[in-house]
C-alpha cells in the first residue's frame, strides 16, 4: 500500500511539473558534484554541522556549497552521516570539502553511549529517531564552542549578512534560529511553561540554528525527557533546542530567512527552506535557480 501511494504521489508530481520532473529530481541534485572544492578551516569557534543520509547527501551538499559560497567564510565543517551513506559518497563529499570531518554513525555509537552513560534518557532518545542525534551527539562531538546547524533542504540564495554578523559575534550563550510558519513543538508554549517551567520563543525552527553548546547541560535534557514521553515525536528535537535556548537567549533571524509554505522564490529572500509540503519545488525551482547562479559565478569548476 505504501509503495502504491508513493507511485501515485510521484505520478501527480509529473502531471504537475511535466515529464522533466524525474530528471530534475534524480539528476539535478548530482550537478553539485561538479562544484569546485571549498577549503574549510580545521578548527575554530564555530563548526558548521549537517546530518545526512544516503537519501539526501547531494541535497546536503547544495545546502553547504550555497552557504559557503554566499557567506564567504571558511568555518570548520562536520558532516554526521546516519550509517547509510555509501563509501563512494564519502569520497565525493571530501572532494568538494577536503578538510571536512565525516562522522560515521558507527564511530559515534562507539563514543557517545560511553561518554553519556549517566544519561539513559538521552541515549534512548538518540536511538528513537535520527534527528535526536543533533542535540545529543553534536555538542559532544563537534569540538567547538558554537555550532551552525543546517538542514539538507535549506538553500542560500544570496549573502546571509545577518547570519554572518551573528557568526562573527563573540557574545556567549546566544541562540539564533530562523522563524517557522507556526509553533512546531510537541506541546503548546503554555503547556511547556507549566510542565517544565521554561519559556520558549514562538516559531523557532532549527533548519538554520547557531547554538552555543559550550558546557552543554545534558542534565537538563535528561530531566525533560524523563518528564515527557516524546521520544518519537517528529518535533521533539526542535522543541528541546527551543527549550534549551529559552526565550531570553533566543534571537530570530529577519523575515528574509523565514520558513514559508510558498513554493516560489521571493526575490527578497536570503534563504529558501524547502520543508516537506514544498520539497518538490527544491528540484524544479531551487536547484535550477542556484545552478544558473553558480554557472555564471564559475562555481562549477570541474
Amino acid at each position: 500500500m505504501n509503495a502504491f501511494r508513493a507511485v501515485y504521489r510521484e505520478g501527480r508530481r509529473i502531471l504537475r511539473h511535466g515529464p522533466s520532473y524525474p530528471f530534475l529530481k534524480y539528476g539535478g541534485p548530482a550537478r553539485i558534484l561538479d562544484a569546485r572544492p571549498t577549503h574549510t578551516e580545521i578548527a575554530g569557534d564555530v563548526t558548521v554541522c549537517c546530518l545526512t543520509s544516503k537519501h539526501d547527501w547531494r541535497l546536503c551538499l547544495w545546502a553547504l556549497v550555497s552557504f559557503y559560497e554566499f557567506a564567504h567564510c571558511h568555518h570548520p565543517l562536520v558532516i554526521y552521516e546516519d550509517g547509510t551513506l555509501p563509501k563512494s559518497a564519502h569520497g565525493q563529499i571530501l572532494r568538494l570539502f577536503p578538510n571536512a570531518s565525516i562522522i560515521d554513525r558507527r564511530c559515534a555509537d562507539a563514543v557517545v553511549p560511553h561518554a553519556l552513560s549517566a544519561y539513559p534518557n538521552c541515549l534512548r532518545f538518540r536511538q528513537a529517531q535520527p534527528c535526536a542525534r543533533r542535540i545529543v551527539d553534536l555538542p559532544l562531538l563537534c569540538g567547538s564552542r558554537r555550532i551552525l546547524m543546517l538542514d539538507s533542504d535549506v538553500l542560500f540564495l544570496k549573502t546571509p549578512e545577518e547570519l554572518v554578523e551573528n557568526l562573527q559575534s563573540q557574545e556567549p550563550g546566544q541562540f539564533v534560529f530562523e522563524r517557522d510558519l507556526q509553533d512546531a513543538y510537541f506541546a503548546s508554549r503554555e503547556t511547556i511553561r507549566e510542565r517544565f517551567d521554561v519559556e520558549v520563543a514562538a516559531r523557532v525552527n532549527c533548519g538554520i540554528m547557531l547554538a552555543d553548546i559550550s558546557g552543554f547541560r545534558y542534565e537538563l535534557l535528561e530531566q525533560w525527557l524523563g518528564t515527557a514521553d516524546v521520544y518519537g515525536h517528529p518535533w521533539a528535537e526542535q522543541t528541546f533546542w527551543a527549550m534549551y535556548a529559552g526565550k531570553e537567549r533566543t534571537v530570530l533571524l529577519g523575515d528574509e530567512y523565514n520558513v514559508t509554505a510558498t513554493s516560489r522564490i521571493d526575490p527578497n529572500s536570503v534563504v529558501k527552506h524547502y520543508i516537506k509540503p514544498i520539497r518538490e519545488f527544491m528540484y524544479v525551482e531551487g536547484i535550477p535557480y542556484l545552478s544558473a547562479q553558480f554557472s555564471a559565478a564559475g562555481v562549477f569548476g570541474k
